[in-house]
């Protein structure tokens, strides 16, 4: 804060030094220094400042009962905090002031002038006037013609000792015939003068070094009563504009309100807070090609009491009009043009944009990482004076909510348009899923079905080999559903179509292709027949239509990969990326053929909900939570099938058998997919190289000779629990678990064969340790040895 120095001011004691002294002079002890300087018994207050206070408190008391005996009263200093949350003229009471300094300083009298800092003038008070305004009088502020005008600019007090002899001012008071003067500007912490006390006298005795610091301490305290009025009602102001703005954003971001009706209020809100007569709104058109600007401008409309008219969208090119709204949304500045018709920048004529005489605006652009987002502008105050500082507060206020509608707007423009552009790609997609012609016609030369080979019936039975072929699967796809659910659920038309088309939309991968779906929807089939009566209808619908679906458009990568390299998928979901993706496309094919029309709708609800759980279960991930759920239910038998989790778990088990059920064939067959399989992961593995990391061993193609080795690991860890657990409930899929250990069994073979051994943990060890891990080894089984 800005505290003006007495000049010839030797030495000045302080208030509380002032009060000790007259307690001292009366014989009574001095006021404790601990004492709060807030809470002063009145008696103690010198005569000075009791007749400074006088008018504050005056007006505190107006309209109480006169005060009774101030005998042993305090005088409560934060009672002065009352005028700070009231609305006070504070002009008035600056000049209620003026009349105590003129009596306590013994002047012949006062004048107070009010800055005006827009127009750089000073405006003398005349408060016994009715109308000010029309007697309003005006000194411009600058150096050496007269003494107020002078401190105001200066901003530092003058003491004049005789006023007809300094030859500084040549106008001197300009008002009186004065000897002597102190022109004091009055100072807000933030450095502004708020107004200049004059106080003169008509005789020839100067002000001495006590009245001087009179004046300085109470026109300090003044400027800070000032500033923090204006502070108040700017917060005031600010805080009831907050939460009108709030208000009305809560509407809009819930969709109770449009864009145009959201603009509308808040334009009037904002209008009716500063006092503007007119206010537009442009969101620039980023989408726009060309160099120009393009923008969508809401504009007031025209209204009185009986007509209102709404406001107007236009199409608008910032780019051309030379008014302030194109200035900021081209230089991203914001403007407080106080004269428009002196301003060389923009038109004089009328703006072509509104339709308006722009005497004065208050225009701020509004900005986000991209650059100029929008524009917003307040044209004319309805007091025919410029926007001062307190309106460009409110106005930041009400721009940041603007950020905010322009954000949320073209985040919704883009959501709107990426929405209509997916159902553009999704009809598109649709055209392409339809299954080829001539095997639709070949399908259904059969009825719709192909009749499966004797073996079909059995775990052992895969698409690759006996008299089956690769063309026959969408046949015989159909005639497990058809078995499974006969005609009466699904067309054989409809049937044949949705799954040619499924089958179409896997890709020519090694492995995760349509002879895997096949596979395991096969293997699926086997068990649901063989145990008919344990899952509902819902249920069976939703496994077998999984099976078939379950690796839909598979990219031939793991879900590491696909966080490795930052695919899309990554980022729109968190965990089981490929099995989101996957569901996602059942879903569509499932709606698009429209398979399940015959169906009640809360039917077809649950199917897809079903769906979902049972291809996020064949994320590995997933089965290795539920096999540690499920694993000690059914090792202390209590899987309870009236229990919906524990079929749920139990699902998902099936999900998972049935996806691994490749590895539970004849080993002639297991170990060709087994190749499949590591052709994928070593694709993978070389993209990572080339990427500059290092893949996991059975990703990496120079470890080949580790295959076997995997493989019997693999079937170890993942595949025997799992179908152990599903033997434990169903003992009639035996045959699944008896081929896996054949085939483990045959890679051992495959081991001796190839003249390898496992990997044992001494074979990393020198001789020295080798030795001592065998005596360790040692001690161990001796350890061990049952106590005879």
């Amino acid at each position: 804060m800005y505290t003006p120095t007495p000049r010839n001011v030797k030495s000045t004691k302080s208030r509380q030094d002032t009060i000790n002294q007259g307690d001292e002079g009366a014989g009574k002890k001095p006021m404790s220094k601990t004492q709060s300087h807030f809470l002063v018994p009145s008696e103690k207050l010198d005569k000075v400042t009791r007749r400074v206070i006088a008018p504050y408190a005056q007006i505190e008391r107006k309209g109480i009962k006169e005060e009774e005996d101030k005998a042993g009263r305090y005088l409560d200093m934060n009672r002065f905090n009352v005028f700070l949350e009231d609305t006070v003229d504070l002009e008035s009471l600056l000049y209620e002031t003026a009349m105590v300094l003129k009596t306590v300083t013994d002047s012949s009298g006062v004048f107070v002038y009010i800055v005006d800092k827009l127009k750089n003038e000073i405006v003398l008070m005349h408060p016994e006037t009715n109308n000010p305004e029309r007697h309003q009088i005006n000194l411009p502020i600058e150096e050496g013609k007269t003494a107020a005008a002078h401190v105001a600019s200066t901003k530092e007090f003058l003491l004049l000792e005789d006023v007809q002899r300094d030859r500084r001012f040549s106008d001197g008071l300009r008002w009186i015939d004065a000897k002597v003067a102190l022109c004091m500007p009055v100072v807000k912490p933030d450095g502004d003068c708020y107004a200049v006390l004059e106080l003169y006298r008509t005789y020839a005795k100067a002000y001495d070094d006590n009245v001087v610091y009179t004046v300085v301490s109470v026109a300090c305290w003044a400027g800070a009563a000032v500033h923090q009025a204006q502070a108040r009602v700017t917060l005031s102001k600010t805080a009831h504009l907050n939460s009108e703005l709030r208000a009305l954003l809560q509407n809009y971001f819930c969709d109770r309100a449009s864009i145009d009706t959201m603009l509308t209020d808040m334009l009037t809100v904002v209008k009716s807070f500063i006092g503007a007569l007119r206010s537009s709104f442009y969101i620039i058109d980023k989408e726009h090609i060309g160099q120009q600007i393009q923008a969508d401008m809401w504009d007031d409309g025209w209204s009185n009491e009986k007509t209102t008219m709404p406001k107007k969208k236009l199409k608008v090119n910032l780019s051309l009009e030379q008014n302030p709204a194109g200035y900021v949304a081209r230089n991203g500045e914001t403007l407080n043009v106080r004269d428009a018709y002196r301003d060389p920048r923009f038109n004089k004529e009328i703006d072509a944009t509104t339709g308006t005489v722009v005497r004065s605006c208050l225009v701020s652009p509004i900005t986000d990482k991209t650059g100029v987002i929008g524009v917003v502008q307040l044209t004319n105050k309805t007091s025919a004076q410029p926007f001062d500082k307190e309106d460009e507060l409110i106005f930041s206020v009400f721009v940041s909510y603007c950020s905010l509608i322009v954000h949320f707007y073209t985040m919704q423009q883009k959501k709107i348009y990426n929405e209509n552009l997916n159902r553009v790609y999704s009809e598109l997609m649709s055209l392409h899923l339809k299954p080829c012609k001539h095997d639709m016609e070949e399908l259904m030369e059969n009825s719709g079905v192909v009749l499966p080979p004797n073996t079909f019936r059995s775990f052992d039975y895969h698409i690759s080999e006996g008299s089956s072929n690769r063309e026959d699967m969408a046949g015989l796809v159909c005639h497990m559903f058809t078995e499974t659910f006969a005609t009466r659920n699904f067309e054989k038309a409809q049937l044949g179509d949705f799954v040619l088309s499924v089958l179409g939309c896997y890709r020519d991968n090694p492995y995760h292709n349509a002879e895997h779906a096949f596979c395991f929807t096969h293997t699926m089939y086997l068990i649901l027949s063989n145990n008919t009566g344990y899952f509902d209808f819902i249920e069976t619908v939703g496994l077998m239509l999984s099976g078939l679906c379950h690796d839909l458009d598979h990219p031939g990568y793991n879900n590491n990969f696909l966080t490795l390299c930052k695919h899309p998928l990554a980022s729109m979901y968190r965990t089981s990326m490929l099995e989101y993706h996957h569901y996602f496309l059942a879903k569509k094919m499932i709606e698009d053929k429209n398979i399940l029309r015959k169906l009640p709708t809360i039917d077809q609800e649950r199917i897809m909900e079903e769906i979902k759980y049972d291809i996020l279960c064949t994320d590995l991930a997933v089965y290795f939570q539920i096999r540690a759920q499920l694993t000690p239910l059914l090792a202390d038998h209590h899987f309870e099938w009236t229990d919906n989790s524990h079929r749920k778990m139990l699902k998902g088990i099936l999900m998972t058998t049935s996806d691994l059920s490749g590895v539970c064939k004849p080993f002639g067959v297991s170990k060709a997919i087994a190749e499949s399989v590591y052709e994928e992961f070593y694709a993978q593995g070389d993209r990572e190289r080339a990427m500059g990391y290092t893949p996991l061993s059975m990703m990496d193609r120079r470890r080949a000779i580790n295959q076997p080795a995997e493989q019997i690991q693999f079937l170890s860890v993942v595949v025997l629990p799992c179908l152990l657990m599903l033997q434990s409930v169903f003992p009639n899929t035996s045959p699944l678990t008896d081929n896996c250990r054949k085939t483990q069994e045959a890679w051992h073979e495959e081991i001796e064969i190839r003249g390898q051994k496992l990997w044992r943990q001494e074979d990393s060890l020198p001789n020295s340790q080798k030795n001592l891990l065998k005596e360790e080894n040692r001690s161990e089984n001796d350890i061990n040895k049952p106590i005879e």
